[in-house]
């Protein structure tokens, strides 16, 4: 008997509740998991001044127990039907999600419901995450290949609450009451702010009446501040630490998720810094020998984006590399693209999507994060075709007014005497 053949259809729903909620579905016919989550469309460019990590607090104490079930109860529950519960926080967004087996989805709804609806936000459990989330805080600190991130947003958008860290600032997250926190909860996890997001053997017309019947009737949300679009500042920063080592983040700014040069700015990092192939990878680590990996990066936002390279090395051989990367830059904009460049580029994002999509879970995450910061519902393949519709052309224009020298802002993680040479030794960049 030949095997069973199961055709991969994607239905992917966007519907509203009656209450306005936004309920996006991606139905795999094929899968036997779930994923769920409940979104917050507010996140740490949102906070109150001198609150900077309450959205990462507040997403801690959700776990801590409800009003029905202690934090024990919950976890014991979830793992029992198969699944895991976790959440997360970012500069626009907290999210709340559960990932199961579909045969067990009702008891996972259950418990996300009630962890969104009725948190405890107990005395003694802040105390307690205040601790959990001040070492989180100094892990991330104390990790500078991620931190560096941190510290180029930190350079690029100082004075602006995109600034902020998504973690918090420890002397803020030690000053907050529990009725700071009980405010935050309040004006903000209520209706226009929530949307619902679901994964995998799920239907669309039970997940939007779940969606009804527990958040409709939360009332609105308080008007929070409204967001101002952060002015670019491009230089060079010093962020002192202890060692040798050198960490450099050199930041361009691009452009928001909703423009449609978009995926014409990823193409460009892909070129430049994503994967082995790449130009600079092949310069700097396998020509020279000069660090053991460098990345590039684009970060889209609502309002705003950023685009950055990634590298560590001796503080010794920072100036060297950053000529190299300038040099490479000058040369993309001037010389264009090699041969098959584009079409490999091309493969590899489409390829990175396609495997990173294969799970229920990660396609969740791609449309919560892809509807909050748009306000559209994108299925994979108008994602891909996206990419696809890149053209050479494209390329030559975004480089041009992507690596603009004027523009360049370089945060460096390196000691204070080394990290001030370095700083002095590379005004005079230019691509």
């Amino acid at each position: 008997m030949s095997p069973k053949t199961i055709t991969k259809v994607e239905e992917l729903d966007l519907q509203h509740t009656p209450g306005g909620i936004p309920v996006i579905v991606d139905r795999l016919h094929w899968s036997r998991s779930a994923a769920v989550a409940v979104n917050v469309s507010v996140g740490s460019r949102d906070e109150p001044s001198g609150k900077n990590g309450i959205a990462h607090l507040l997403e801690h104490l959700l776990f801590k127990g409800t009003e029905l079930r202690s934090s024990k109860e919950m976890s014991q529950q979830i793992e029992a039907a198969g699944g895991e519960m976790n959440g997360y926080t970012s500069k626009e967004l907290t999210s709340y999600y559960v990932s199961t087996i579909d045969e067990t989805l009702p008891t996972a709804e259950a418990l996300l419901a009630e962890m969104v609806c009725r948190p405890l936000i107990d005395k003694k459990d802040i105390k307690t995450e205040k601790k959990v989330v001040t070492q989180e805080i100094k892990m991330s600190e104390d990790d500078p290949e991620d931190y560096s991130h941190e510290l180029l947003v930190r350079a690029i958008w100082k004075g602006n609450p995109m600034a902020n860290s998504e973690g918090g600032q420890i002397k803020d997250v030690r000053g907050m009451s529990q009725s700071d926190i009980r405010a935050f909860f309040q004006d903000s996890y209520r209706p226009p702010y929530l949307s619902v997001v679901a994964a995998g053997n799920v239907d669309t017309k039970q997940m939007v009446q779940w969606a009804s019947e527990n958040f409709d009737g939360l009332g609105s949300a308080k008007k929070l501040a409204k967001r101002e679009a952060p002015k670019y500042h491009a230089g060079i920063e010093l962020f002192p630490r202890e060692g040798e080592q050198a960490y450099v983040a050199m930041g361009l700014p691009a452009v928001n998720a909703s423009h449609p040069d978009r995926y014409s700015y990823s193409m460009v990092g892909t070129m430049l810094a994503a994967g082995t192939s790449s130009r600079l990878y092949q310069k700097v680590r396998e020509e020279n020998g000069l660090v053991y990996s460098i990345y590039a990066q684009t970060y889209p936002f609502t309002d705003t984006g950023i685009a950055g390279i990634f590298f560590s090395t001796s503080s010794k051989n920072a100036e060297r590399v950053m000529r190299i990367i300038a040099d490479e830059l000058r040369t993309f904009k001037e010389k264009g693209l090699e041969d098959g460049e584009l079409a490999r580029a091309k493969h590899w994002l489409k390829g990175m999507i396609v495997r990173k999509l294969e799970s229920a879970e990660n396609r969740m995450f791609f449309l919560g994060q892809t509807f909050a910061q748009t306000g559209r519902a994108l299925s994979s393949e108008e994602v891909l075709e996206r990419i696809e519709g890149v053209k050479e052309e494209d390329i030559s224009r975004v480089a041009e007014k992507l690596l603009d020298r004027s523009q360049l802002c370089i945060a460096l993680h390196a000691s204070k005497k080394e990290g001030g040479r370095i700083a002095k030794s590379v005004t005079d960049l230019d691509f």
